[in-house]
């Protein structure tokens, strides 16, 4: 859906018929931004990974950035559930003069339920290229029992949410002291963030997601053109 939320910008929500993924599935997000193009993409709602009894879930999202071009790749949380196996990478390609920023979210289980995450193989690649040369690279896996791996100080002190915020912008630096005092007004969310080369990187652990979907949303806000759509109050 393509709703008219400002002008001089596409807004794009992403709405997951299916009402989750499960094992097996394939799901893709390709987004181009052409020159001097601005592109705010997000979803209705949170993602649902639930389990795979066979197959594994994959995702893949590709992003590419042309000159001058903006994209804010802001979909909301992905909630897993115990017993999922989930596969997932995330590609961009961008010119030297486009701006970049995407947030991710990823919270075992729903408190709320009463569920935990006690089985569960989670994998994640992220490459970030601009004009053609690779500046960023990440990749985390989480297998076996979440609940127990996080619970130490040293791996998440009883984490149940965990985010990454991006933002590569020509000038992204300029912004990593006013994102830092933001993110310690954080309420029981530990976050830090880093800086080099046009690229902000920030990291956010929490014990809900809500705790750490406000940390990140306050945090979005200090970077232009990057304040959560609507859909995020929802």
């Amino acid at each position: 859906r393509f709703p008219r939320e400002q002008t001089g910008r596409l807004d794009a929500v992403l709405v997951n018929v299916a009402g989750g993924m499960a094992g097996g599935d394939y799901y893709k997000v390709e987004i181009e931004a052409q020159p001097r193009a601005h592109i705010v993409f997000t979803s209705t709602a949170a993602e649902k990974v639930y389990r795979a009894l066979g197959d594994a879930t994959r995702c893949d999202v590709r992003l590419t950035l042309g000159e001058d071009s903006r994209i804010a790749f802001l979909p909301q949380e992905t909630i897993l559930f115990d017993r999922v196996r989930l596969r997932r990478s995330i590609e961009i390609d961008m010119a030297p003069s486009a701006r970049l920023a995407l947030c991710d979210l990823v919270i075992l289980g729903r408190a709320a339920m009463g569920e935990d995450v006690h089985t569960l193989d989670w994998a994640d690649q992220w490459r970030v290229r601009r004009d053609g040369a690779l500046i960023w690279a990440d990749a985390a896996r989480l297998q076996g029992d979440a609940t127990d791996i996080l619970a130490p100080k040293a791996t998440g002190a009883g984490a149940r949410a965990f985010g990454t915020l991006i933002y590569a912008a020509p000038d992204a630096e300029n912004y990593l002291e006013p994102l830092r005092e933001s993110i310690a007004r954080a309420d029981n969310c530990q976050a830090a963030a880093t800086a080099f080369d046009g690229l902000i990187v920030a990291r956010f652990i929490a014990p809900g997601g809500q705790r750490a979907r406000r940390a990140i949303e306050q945090a979005l806000r200090i970077l232009p053109d990057a304040s959560p759509p609507r859909s995020w109050a929802t």
